[in-house]
């Protein structure tokens, strides 16, 4: 929760930052993102979790070149990245800190991924966020709602500066597929569990090997066909690198 937190905080500086345009404002808010990505990585490597601690240390390493980038040359591609991001994070945040909220997409989630899974032929029953099969239990937690690819998608999506009919487009083929595809990993890992697929190990590699490989390759997919029908977001990133790294343009 302390990342959250932290993360959270970086809210501000950033609307102020995209309204303002002032340098110190993008700077600061990116730097403490970066730093909450780095307070994450020692709850992921507790976890095991070596898919998720890699993820949260390349993304401290670029959120902080970030912060870096803007103090040396505050630019509108960075004003429009940190728009987008601050969209995603106005999205996210609601569901981490309102009790309710929270409750109600976790326990929507759970009751949605039993429903899918009954209608496959598997005998799942759940209680409130648990999911009890074959005798074992999972649970769901926020996390498994794929609220953070819900919310990144989002502010990429309805936050770029584009044709609204097509940013709805590209919303609609993205956000509610996720969601979607999120419910089958929960069925799949629950399944996996329960039945121990893969052994005495069952849910580490069902949840932290098989599922997040998959939902890797799907999310960049999904990016892939965002891309395809929001030129101006691939553009935009193109541009973001050039920023940051240099460019041939």
């Amino acid at each position: 929760m302390l990342s959250e937190v932290i993360a959270a905080i970086s809210l501000l500086p950033m609307i102020a930052y995209v309204r303002m345009r002032k340098r110190l404002l993008g700077f600061t808010a990116w730097f403490i993102f970066a730093i909450a990505c780095l307070t994450k990585i020692p709850d992921y490597i507790k976890a095991v979790d070596y898919y998720n601690t890699a993820v949260f240390l390349l993304a401290f390493i670029f959120f902080l070149l970030l912060s870096v980038s803007i103090l040396k040359k505050n630019s509108e591609v960075f004003v429009e990245v940190t728009a987008f991001s601050a969209l995603a994070c106005a999205v996210y945040f609601p569901f981490a800190f309102v009790s309710s909220l929270n409750t109600w997409i976790i326990n929507t989630t759970a009751t949605l991924t039993v429903t899918l899974g009954n209608f496959i032929g598997f005998s799942m029953e759940n209680y409130g966020d648990e999911i009890v099969l074959n005798g074992k239990m999972v649970q769901i937690i926020l996390a498994c709602t794929a609220i953070e690819s819900i919310a990144l998608f989002t502010g990429a999506t309805l936050g770029i500066k584009a044709d609204r009919m097509r940013k709805v487009k590209a919303f609609l083929i993205s956000v509610p597929v996720i969601y979607i595809l999120n419910l089958f990993r929960n069925v799949f890992v629950s399944v996996a569990f329960a039945y121990s697929w893969f052994g005495e190990n069952s849910f580490y590699i069902a949840h932290h090997v098989v599922a997040k490989v998959l939902s890797t390759i799907a999310l960049i997919l999904i990016a892939y066909t965002v891309f395809r029908i929001l030129p101006e977001l691939a553009e935009l990133i193109y541009s973001l690198k050039d920023e940051m790294f240099g460019g041939a343009g």
